[in-house]
């Protein structure tokens, strides 16, 4: 996705835009909250599926996991880190703390200390020099690529549907 000079509106690519009309979803506010909510259930059911793990085990270990490499997230891909199969190298990827993971998922820090000892028990994280790290490959294991494409069919459609009613808008 580009910036575009107009907040509400996303580029994507060089020629399609996305904006959300704010008057369409006030006037279609139930539907539209339906679709993203839905969305958002069967998102967390096919992380949840794809991981085999419980609801705050998937959000510790998908805070983990951006948290690991939110600086690559924030910077232009120069090296095309977003579209390769190879590893990244270990000093790019930024340990996070279970105080940083209770603070950005608003668990508990204990819940969050008892849930990441046990998810570095089973495999699903490692502990790391000042912190934690998700399992090397991790977006490269067939059921996390499955859950992706599954994620990505459910982004596409709730996307249809909104552009449908006319809560979103291309340009």
């Amino acid at each position: 996705m580009l910036a575009s000079p107009d907040p509400k509106w996303v580029a994507i690519g060089e020629r399609a835009m996305l904006a959300v009309n704010s008057e369409a979803a006030d006037a279609k506010l139930r539907l539209s909250g339906f679709l993203v909510a839905n969305q958002f259930l069967a998102t967390s059911a096919a992380l949840r599926r794809a991981f085999g793990l419980g609801h705050e085990d998937v959000l510790i270990v998908l805070t983990v996991a951006l948290g690991n490499v939110q600086r690559m997230l924030r910077t232009p891909d120069a090296e095309g880190l977003a579209v390769s199969t190879a590893l990244v190298e270990q000093e790019r990827i930024i340990p996070v703390s279970r105080r940083a993971v209770a603070r950005a998922t608003g668990l508990p820090r204990e819940t969050v200390r008892r849930r990441t000892n046990a998810l570095v028990e089973s495999g699903h994280l490692l502990e790391w020099e000042g912190g934690l790290r998700t399992a090397r490959r991790l977006v490269l294991s067939p059921p996390i690529r499955g859950a992706i494409h599954e994620m990505l069919e459910l982004t596409a459609g709730t996307a249809r549907a909104l552009l449908r009613e006319g809560v979103i808008a291309a340009g």
